[in-house]
């Protein structure tokens, strides 16, 4: 390495997965400052998006608070299970994975978040902004990177009702982080449902569905724009599946997609090719019945323990988390277990680690070494 020029070592350890970049760190001092060059940071940043994702598992039983690491983009018999120092926070929900950081909830209390990279373990605790003597209290979030401004922002929107059968209130509230406080965009027209962990940051916008209209069928599809921060709807298919009344949106490949959850965790998963175009959705996946062989075997005493978990009864039968490189997509079933789905000829395989906890949460992130005062600087 001593006899490359510097430039070119830095662009290729540029497209190490971070884990690897960790390791890295620990062979000798000259490696440890080679590591830390802000202009290797700076590149790998860039560069994450061009590997499989790394998972983020978060695993709440029997120990609260446990995250583990696992990079897909390794070679298949590379692939472990890590374990992330956490620092001491309170009990805690991800919100939501973008550009190398966590966005953190206190789900005890709901009036604390934090932004947080758990692989420097430098994070920072955002100003509250919840009165929560509302009455009725929800809360639904967004967490996403603004490419124009260089700047993450996280998106919360407050529900509440005066008094029962009142109607439901709701107000915007927007933080920038590296700015000093949360700004009020006012109330929205739309009740979003909120998904759960899985980002959804496509063409600089975050999406959500809504809940049910009465006497309407089907839900919406709602947009906020990270630039000019308005709220738009999304157009969906005039027929076919997302016309119907469930649907999570997820995103694949770059590209915004609607998963139709059908009987016994059957998947149909439309994807919209253009941006904003109606005519560009198309049905792309079929995906069949699967159960994996860890919930084969799983007997009524291996989940009473669960029962303890805030997992429990919280997700779907399949969870879809993304698309892999090699164009097979990514799902996790009932928080058990992580499974791939080839389209090519209808196959699925069950993936196994080393080191893999017995119930768990996982959450698509690219993996960062950047601190939280380099990114909010």
């Amino acid at each position: 390495m001593e006899y490359l020029p510097c430039k070119i070592v830095l662009d290729i350890l540029s497209r190490l997965p971070v884990t690897s970049l960790l390791q890295f760190k620990l062979v000798c001092k000259s490696w440890h400052n080679l590591a830390q060059d802000p202009l290797l940071v700076s590149m790998h940043f860039y560069h994450a998006p061009e590997n499989d994702p790394c998972l983020i598992i978060h695993c709440d039983h029997p120990i609260r608070n446990q995250l583990y690491s696992l990079e897909l983009s390794d070679p298949e018999n590379d692939r472990r299970v890590n374990k992330l120092r956490v620092p001491m926070f309170p009990e805690f929900d991800i919100k939501g994975s973008c550009k190398g950081l966590l966005c953190l909830c206190d789900s005890s209390t709901r009036d604390s978040l934090y932004a947080y990279n758990p692989f420097t373990r430098s994070y920072v605790e955002l100003p509250k902004s919840i009165d929560e003597t509302l009455y009725d209290l929800s809360l639904v979030f967004g967490f996403g990177f603004n490419q124009t401004t260089k700047e993450y922002k996280v998106v919360k929107v407050v529900y509440w009702r005066v008094r029962t059968r009142c109607p439901l209130q709701s107000e915007v509230q927007v933080f920038t982080l590296g700015k000093p406080s949360w700004r009020s965009l006012g109330k929205i027209p739309h009740h979003l449902y909120a998904q759960g962990p899985s980002q959804v940051l496509v063409n600089g916008r975050l999406h959500w569905t809504t809940w049910p209209r009465r006497y309407r069928r089907g839900r919406l599809l709602i947009s906020f724009d990270l630039e000019d921060e308005q709220f738009r709807e999304v157009p969906k298919p005039d027929s076919g599946g997302l016309e119907r009344l469930k649907f999570d949106v997820v995103e694949l490949g770059g590209c915004l997609a609607g998963v139709l959850h059908q009987n016994y965790g059957q998947l149909e998963i439309w994807v919209m090719k253009e941006y904003d175009v109606k005519e560009s959705w198309i049905k792309e996946f079929n995906i069949a019945i699967h159960v994996p062989r860890g919930l084969e075997h799983a007997d009524r005493n291996s989940a009473e323990p669960f029962r303890d978990s805030k997992f429990y009864r919280k997700r779907s039968f399949v969870r879809v988390l993304g698309l892999l490189k090699n164009g097979e997509v990514l799902l996790e079933y009932k928080c058990r277990a992580l499974v791939t789905y080839d389209k090519k000829d209808g196959t699925f395989k069950d993936l196994t680690f080393p080191g893999m906890p017995y119930w768990f949460e996982a959450v698509v992130h690219e993996g960062s070494l950047n601190w939280i005062d380099t990114l909010t600087g």
